[in-house]
C-alpha cells in the first residue's frame, strides 16, 4: 500500500489528507482521509471515503448536497495529479 499526502484549497483554505493507494489484482482503491493536524471538513468529508481507479466514489453515509460532491471531486482532481508518474 503506498500513501502520500494531499492539500485541497477550499475558500483559500488548506485542507491536508492521507491517501492511501490499494493495488490488489486487477482493482485499485484510493482511501481518503483527513490530517488531523490540519484545518478538517467534518460537515463536509465522510468519515470514510473511498474512490476505484474511475473516480468512482464508495461511501458508508451518503453525500448529499453538491457542495460535498464538489468537494470529493476536488480532492480526485488533486489525487490525480500528485499521483501522475
Amino acid at each position: 500500500m503506498k500513501t502520500t499526502d494531499i492539500t485541497v484549497y477550499i475558500d483559500k483554505k488548506p485542507y491536508r489528507f492521507h491517501v492511501n493507494v490499494n493495488e490488489e489484482q486487477d482493482i485499485t482503491t484510493y482511501s481518503v482521509s483527513s490530517a488531523e493536524e490540519e484545518n478538517v471538513l467534518p460537515a463536509f468529508i465522510p468519515a470514510h471515503l473511498e474512490f476505484n481507479e474511475d473516480g468512482q466514489t464508495t461511501v458508508k453515509e451518503r453525500l448529499d448536497t453538491v457542495e460535498k460532491e464538489q468537494i470529493v471531486r476536488l480532492i480526485w482532481q488533486e489525487i490525480l495529479s500528485n499521483m501522475k508518474p
